[in-house]
């Protein structure tokens, strides 16, 4: 005889919680529930005391949010986590997916529906709402967004980043010493600053020379 799939419930709404109980103990003899928490503090104890294969997750428990426990929770119950909320909020769920859930269905999916995704997700299967799935391969696949510095630095011109590490290296120096490095004339020099200074949002050689210490533009 298979060993029945061990379940937890994990739900704020004592009526949510009963129909849930009702659900699984008719849903087949492959599904056992061992033990119901209602916030994220019992949801803990319980999770790591029952070890249970799959916990059934509310993301809303007493006015806080369950995200928040969700990578202790799999860590102290070793459980499969499936995420069966009301909560629409697209990006809540696709965080809870981040985070390790392992599904994501809604409360007002059909019961066959719960029961198939608890076991599902108890083989190691990934069961999200067909709108979440297309918000997550949104995400995924999204281009990362460039980094604002590297942007403002790239802004420059080959001319005006050999004069900011020239300021670099001059530690200090003079700008008629440092535009007699660059063989430009002084005033040149000063025009050129000035405009390196509005690109990379600083203010004097002094900031000028700390940026791009900090960001490697010494060569």
């Amino acid at each position: 005889m298979t060993t029945p799939i061990r379940i937890m419930l994990v739900d704020d709404h004592k009526t949510m919680l009963w129909g849930l109980e009702k659900l699984i103990e008719g849903g087949g003899d492959d599904l056992q529930l061992v033990g119901t928490a209602h916030n994220n503090d019992t949801a803990l104890q319980q999770g790591g005391a029952l070890k249970p294969d799959v916990i059934v997750l509310d993301l809303d428990l007493e006015g806080r949010s369950s995200i928040e426990i969700l990578p202790q929770l799999l860590q102290a119950s070793g459980a499969k986590v499936m995420i069966l909320s009301g909560n629409r909020d697209q990006g809540l769920l696709t965080q809870a997916v981040k985070l390790g859930a392992r599904g994501v269905v809604s409360k007002e999916a059909p019961a066959d529906v719960v029961l198939n995704s608890i076991r599902a997700v108890s083989r190691g299967e990934t069961c999200l709402d067909p709108v979440l799935m297309n918000a997550l391969l949104g995400q995924l696949s999204a281009p990362p967004k460039a980094d604002p510095e590297a942007v403002r630095i790239a802004s420059l011109t080959p001319k005006e980043r050999k004069i900011v590490a020239v300021v670099v290296e001059g530690n200090g120096a003079p700008n008629k010493e440092l535009a007699s490095k660059l063989f430009i004339a002084e005033p040149t020099l000063r025009n050129n600053l000035t405009t390196i200074y509005q690109k990379l949002g600083v203010a004097n050689r002094l900031e000028l020379y700390v940026y791009a210490t900090k960001h490697g533009m010494t060569a």
